[in-house]
This record gives C-alpha cells, sequence and structure tokens, in this order.
C-alpha cells in the first residue's frame, strides 16, 4: 500500500510551513476518517465521521447519513443516532468484559467493519495538577494501575471559565423598543442598569492528541501534561474548570495515535518529515485496500474535574485591556465615532446631565456626555453565554 503522504486529516490541527503541492491524489469521495473511543460504561460515546480533502482545499467533508452501530461476538448489535451531521451518538453501552465487539459503518454504499477489540481495563484518574511557569499554567493528569493492566493512554479535555465585562451600563444610545427605558432624551439615553450581560460563561475542547505509556517505569503510574495556559488569560480571571477524560488504549492502537501525532506535529514544508502510513483496524469489506483512517478502541471512560482560581495560583495578572473616554452626547460625533454598532452599545455612565425637572427622582435631565468603552468591555455575551453551566459551583 502506498504511504499516505499529503492528504489533511480533519481531525489533525497543524499549520503548513510553506505551500506544498502532493504527489499523491487522494480519491474523489476521499478516504474515510473516523474518530472517537468507545466508552464501555455509563456516559456517551460519540463517533465522528468525515472524508480527507486535499491539502489545498483545506476543509472538513462531514459524513452524513451513515448507520453506525456495535457487533459483538454473538452477533448482537448496538445502535448510534446522529445527533448532528457527522456526529453518531450512543448512550450508556454497559459493554460485558467477556465480549468482543466491532464498529459497523454503513456509507454511501459501502461497508467498513473493524476488527474484533476487547474492552480494555481503565484505573481512575487519581488526580488533576499544576505548576506555575514563566509562560503560564501547565496542567497535568496524573494516573496509576496497582494491577499493572493499563500502560498506554489517551486523554482529552474540556475547559470552561467565568469571565466578567468590566462594566455594567446604565445608559445607551437611542433605541425607541429597548425594555430597558427609563425616558427618551434623545441621543444618548438613560436606562435601568443593566447587569444581564455582566457574567458569563465560556468552554472549549482539547484539539491536539494527548497520549502517554507507562511501559518504561518500574511501577505503573505516569504524570503527562495536557494544557498550558498562557500567563495572564482571561481563563483564570474568575474561576476556570477543566474535566479531563482518560482512555486507556491496546499496544496497537497507542502506536497507531502515536503516527497521528507525530504527523500532526511534524508536517509542515517539504523539508520536514512526510506523514507515515496510517493503517488501523477498520476496513473496507469489497475493497480490503482502501486506506480507512482510524483505529476502534474500547474501554470505560474516567473523568476528573478540577476548578482553580487567579487566587489560588497567584500573582496571575490578567488584564482586559479595556478603558473609558468621555464623549459629548452629540449624534454626529457618536456615529463618527462607532459608539452605536449593529444595536450593541458600548455605552456606560453619564457624567453630566441638564435638569428637565428638579423635582423628578434620578435620572430627570438631558445627558451632556458619557463615558463609553469598546462593546466586548460592556457586553460578555460577544465572547460568551450567560448559561451558567449545571456543574458550576
Amino acid at each position: 500500500m502506498k504511504k499516505l503522504f499529503i492528504i489533511i486529516l480533519s481531525f489533525i490541527f497543524f499549520t503548513c510551513k510553506e505551500p506544498y503541492i502532493s504527489p499523491v491524489s487522494s480519491p474523489n469521495l476521499g478516504y474515510l476518517v473516523v474518530e472517537g473511543a468507545i466508552n464501555s460504561g455509563l456516559g456517551n460515546t460519540t463517533i465522528r465521521l468525515s472524508r480527507t480533502t486535499q491539502l489545498s482545499d483545506g476543509r472538513r467533508v462531514i459524513e452524513a447519513g451513515a448507520l453506525v452501530s456495535l457487533q459483538n461476538e454473538s452477533g448482537g448489535n448496538l445502535f448510534f443516532a446522529e445527533v448532528n451531521p457527522g456526529n453518531y451518538q450512543a448512550n450508556d453501552l454497559n459493554l460485558d468484559v467477556n465480549q468482543k465487539y466491532r464498529l459497523r459503518i454503513a456509507s454511501n454504499g459501502r461497508e467498513y467493519l473493524s476488527d474484533f477489540v476487547g474492552v480494555n481495563s481503565n484505573p481512575p484518574i487519581d488526580s488533576v495538577s499544576w505548576t506555575k511557569e514563566s509562560d503560564g499554567l501547565h496542567l497535568f493528569v496524573n494516573t496509576h494501575d496497582p494491577q499493572g493492566l493499563a500502560k498506554y493512554f489517551l486523554w482529552d479535555y474540556t475547559e470552561t471559565w467565568e469571565f466578567h465585562s468590566d462594566w455594567a451600563p446604565n445608559c445607551k444610545y437611542d433605541a425607541p423598543n429597548d425594555p430597558y427605558w427609563v425616558t427618551y432624551v434623545d441621543q444618548v439615553i438613560y436606562y435601568k442598569r443593566d447587569s444581564s450581560r455582566w457574567k458569563c460563561f465560556r468552554s472549549d475542547t482539547s484539539n491536539q492528541i494527548l497520549i502517554g505509556s507507562s511501559v518504561k517505569y518500574a511501577i505503573d503510574t505516569i504524570s503527562s501534561p495536557i494544557r498550558v495556559i498562557e500567563s495572564g488569560s482571561q481563563k483564570l480571571s474568575v474561576l476556570y474548570s477543566t474535566n479531563v477524560r482518560q482512555f486507556a488504549l491496546s499496544k496497537d492502537a497507542f502506536e497507531f495515535m502515536e503516527k497521528m501525532k507525530k504527523n500532526s506535529e511534524q508536517l509542515g514544508g517539504v523539508f520536514d518529515a512526510q506523514p507515515t502510513e496510517l493503517q488501523g483496524n477498520i476496513h473496507q469489506t469489497s475493497n480490503p485496500n482502501e486506506i480507512v483512517i482510524g483505529f476502534v478502541s474500547i474501554c470505560p471512560s474516567q473523568e476528573k474535574r478540577t476548578f482553580l482560581t487567579a487566587d489560588e495560583v497567584g500573582g496571575w495578572n490578567y488584564s482586559s485591556g479595556c478603558y473609558l473616554i468621555t464623549e459629548d452626547n452629540n449624534r454626529d460625533l457618536i456615529k463618527q465615532n462607532n459608539f452605536a454598532q449593529d444595536g450593541v452599545t458600548p455605552i456606560i455612565l453619564p457624567v453630566e446631565y441638564r435638569d428637565r425637572n428638579p423635582s423628578d427622582p434620578p435620572p430627570n435631565g438631558y445627558i451632556i456626555n458619557f463615558v463609553a468603552a469598546d462593546a466586548r468591555c460592556v457586553d460578555c455575551t460577544l465572547n460568551g453565554t450567560t448559561v451558567k453551566p449545571s456543574f458550576w459551583p
């Protein structure tokens, strides 16, 4: 089989250093890419299907409309539902550790089967630890297997953080239908103090292949780096959390992921190492020579969540870079300085106003000038959501 030289793998994250035209062509349909480890216990299993493209294309081609199932040696089937295009999910599989299973995929008139594989033992994660270095916060996952069965590991993580806008506004640019209105007074108006866009949350997932092995150690214990949070990052401005998932791999699966990791990290210009052949344990039944990228592995998923604050880390020195300026309440100046952008109003507080009726409670006058900031400094929903995660304290 020819080596798979320059095809873009949808789930490998890299940047080409120089343009390169591949001498090897990908078939029109592209090679099938199968991502995801099968969770044999409680919780979700998601299998992602896509097709490779040429480097010059750069798109992720989703494989939608496939039929995905897990078969055991006795002929039983567990079916996956397509929860969104290219993503197939099954819940709480509770697989028998005494059985072997294979993945079946039917798509585009072709059938793909993995080899039968057993359920690997996967010990719990001991802890997620950290150290503060000059470049930021280094996170580590720590685990050990007292039975000495699990020696090859794959990890991923989802990180979530709370962040706040610098100010909550109580005046804004003319918007007659706004429910927060108090008094209509020309260009910049008063309205009730709006804190609804002050506290937000944001999440992200790992985009690297995180693997480790304890084979070279005298005892089956491993501590592996998983993440570096850059110094001064917004992620620790209030509260940060990461949820690490761990999967135990077979030796063959680990070696496959090692190749994937090497390809994703070293692929670059024409003088860099080119991708090695990626032969997994999934095959096209009518054409065994067709390249299929992926390796089916089964184990119970183990998870560990941890929370961190800037105070715990110490000396984090986060700065939003936000600042205030004072402007006159003049319609032309406001538009010229772009203080009213597509319904998002980065206007904060009135500085001076002219009385309309001194007997009225404040605000009771026309605003003469005001202070303002960038929209992101006032409205956190521009970069996150106000929906609090269910696991948040």
